[in-house]
């Protein structure tokens, strides 16, 4: 069964990509696990789970802990140290298999949960017996803790809890505006005694999680409405087809996945400057690289055939091109305009490894010939009417001289309607890493954030064969041809005599004849302005180029900056960054699948 045979899009998060993410959490934000109050900020070796920060975090001097308001002692003005770190933390998915679970959450675990495990330590700086006999009675003095005198701690007394709680999820709220909804169905403190304190703490701690953790977790994250530009909107949701996809969300086989459908609708309005044509050049253009890993991807998506054809029609509809070129061929010269859309045609996925693209219609809007010739100077008249009979002339005729411009000739022919164009191609899906010119060999990952250089996984569909049907241009033309030459001729000797005008046909022969020698094409006029379109003024080669690079190498269809910036940064505190170490991707006959590995902490 392919990933995509209940569903336009498949996502799967795996539990080991989860737990390395919070690996580097750990490391790269310890003050989002480790709280002192201040007596206890500087003396972070007295705690009691040792703190292991992220080499970076520590030659930047970022803060290592969050900060805690001293424990006030009842009935003074005197508060005392402590800490409260979260040491632990990780997912096991369904089935469960890595964490060992306490037989009190009545093992095995439901299918579609998951378990998650955290490992706390809370330290009481209990303060030394001979500080404590010195100090005088302190009335309370306000109701603030940081108004109290904080006393001296001594070595915390330490105690650490593993904490589990199986969670399981499912979507709610109206169609087009779900919500990711996680329900906790039960929660286990080990070893914690005795049995109505721990009651009472597992009541407390669930009442946080079910009232205050999971709802803040319901953010509008599912139908996603994502503008590409001022192409197309590109809708996803989840899917609604309960007898395909009894569960979704699914927690199962160690992945939390989703099933989603897709959809493609009108852009709005994004204040740019009119449909955009082909992307420029990629100025960084990036390899590919193997993958070091085996097994299960991290994190996997898929789009389904159907789902790539949706892509494919939202693309097609909203491509356009324009381009103008010339050339100088001595006699003539040639120059076009050129503006275009596609229709029809159709993309499949192929078993080995393929995209087929068959009979995509690129249609001009607009395609205009304009050719200009450089007749010889034909001079008439001139001669001598009364001879003087002393040497010379009394009177002579007037000498007319024609065709001294160049060119002499302009005209236009408009053969948009005349022209038909085809592409089929056949291209392959390939990753590349790109490496960021701008970062420099002695930069790390938070160097290149903080100078906005970051690498890209990029994801192409690169084309390796591609199949242009060249222009079918109507013999039509050719008449077009002959009417436009004889009304420039025509408008040309317009201010002529009659006389001259005779003059010069007869000395020129017939003008269309001229003009085919000039241009050496003989009979097949459309043949030939089909070749010095195509060949001699790169029409075809800008075509080709514009269309492939369109849905190849100047527009990647994943473009995903490395390492990811999972939190920001903050004063004291660089920002958190999940290097990707792998981006694969593979087309079948049915879908095209990407994988993603992150890299270890």
């Amino acid at each position: 069964m392919t990933f995509t045979s209940s569903s336009d899009i498949y996502l799967a998060v795996h539990e080991a990509g989860i737990n390395r993410v919070v690996q580097h959490l750990f490391a790269q934000r310890t003050s989002l696990f480790n709280y002192t109050t201040s007596g206890l900020t500087r003396l972070t070796e007295r705690l009691c789970a040792p703190i292991r920060p992220h080499p970076v975090a520590v030659a930047r001097g970022d803060r290592l802990v969050g900060q805690l308001p001293p424990l006030p002692v009842a009935g003074t003005g005197y508060a005392v140290e402590y800490s409260v770190q979260l040491t632990k933390l990780a997912v096991d998915a369904s089935p469960v298999n890595t964490i060992g679970v306490p037989p009190e959450l009545a093992p095995p675990i439901a299918p579609q949960h998951l378990v998650l495990q955290a490992g706390a330590c809370l330290g009481y700086g209990c303060p030394p017996a001979d500080i404590v006999k010195q100090l005088p009675f302190l009335p309370a003095g306000g109701d603030r803790p940081k108004d109290a005198t904080t006393i001296p701690a001594g070595n915390l007394l330490c105690t650490c809890l593993d904490v589990f709680a199986s969670l399981a999820f499912d979507f709610e709220g109206a169609d087009a505006q779900q919500h990711l909804k996680g329900t906790l169905d039960g929660l286990e403190i080990v070893d914690l005694g005795p049995t109505g304190l721990e009651n009472s703490i597992e009541c407390y701690l669930g009442l946080v999680i079910r009232l205050g953790l999971l709802p803040k977790l319901q953010a509008p994250l599912i139908r996603v409405s994502q503008q590409l530009g001022d192409l197309f909107v590109l809708n996803v949701e989840p899917t609604q087809a309960p007898a395909t996809v009894p569960n979704n969300p699914a927690v199962e086989e160690d992945e939390f996945r989703l099933f989603l459908q897709v959809a493609t609708g009108p852009a709005g309005p994004t204040g740019g400057s009119g449909t955009p044509g082909p992307a420029g050049p990629d100025p960084n253009p990036g390899a590919p690289r193997p993958r070091v890993r085996t097994g299960p991807f991290d994190a996997t998506a898929a789009a389904s055939e159907g789902a790539v054809q949706e892509l494919f029609g939202a693309v097609r509809d909203h491509f356009t091109l324009s381009g103008s070129g010339a050339n100088d061929f001595g006699a003539f010269g040639l120059t076009y305009a050129a503006a275009a859309h596609l229709e029809n045609g159709s993309i499949t996925l192929n078993d080995d490894g393929s995209i087929k693209l068959d009979e995509l219609d690129l249609v001009f809007d607009t395609l205009r010939a304009c050719l200009s010739f450089d007749i010889p100077e034909i001079c008439v008249g001139g001669f001598c009417i009364v001879p003087n009979p002393f040497g010379g002339c009394i009177i002579r005729a007037p000498r007319i001289c024609l065709f001294g411009d160049d060119p002499d000739i302009q005209f236009c022919l408009d053969i948009a309607a005349l022209v038909r164009v085809e592409l089929s191609a056949t291209m392959r899906a390939i990753s590349k890493y790109s490496i960021n010119p701008g970062r420099t060999p002695g930069m790390n990952d938070w160097d290149a954030a903080d100078a906005n250089v970051p690498n890209h996984w990029q994801v192409y569909i690169d084309p390796g064969t591609i199949d242009l049907d060249l222009f079918d241009i109507s013999d039509i033309v050719g008449d077009l041809l002959e009417d436009a030459v004889d009304a420039a001729i025509d408008t040309l000797l317009g201010p002529l005599p009659g006389w001259a005008k005779d003059l010069v046909r007869a000395l020129l022969g017939p003008i269309i004849d001229l003009v085919r020698g000039i241009l050496d094409f003989g009979d097949d006029f459309s043949e030939w302005l089909s070749d010095k379109l195509g060949v001699s003024l790169g029409l075809f080669n800008f075509l080709l180029t514009a269309v492939a690079d369109y849905f190849a190498n100047k527009s990647p269809i994943v473009n995903l900056e490395e390492p990811i910036r999972a939190l920001p940064g903050a004063p004291g505190l660089m920002p958190v960054l999940i290097p990707v170490e792998f981006v694969g991707v593979q087309v079948t006959g049915d879908e095209l699948v990407v994988g993603v590995d992150v890299g270890s902490a």
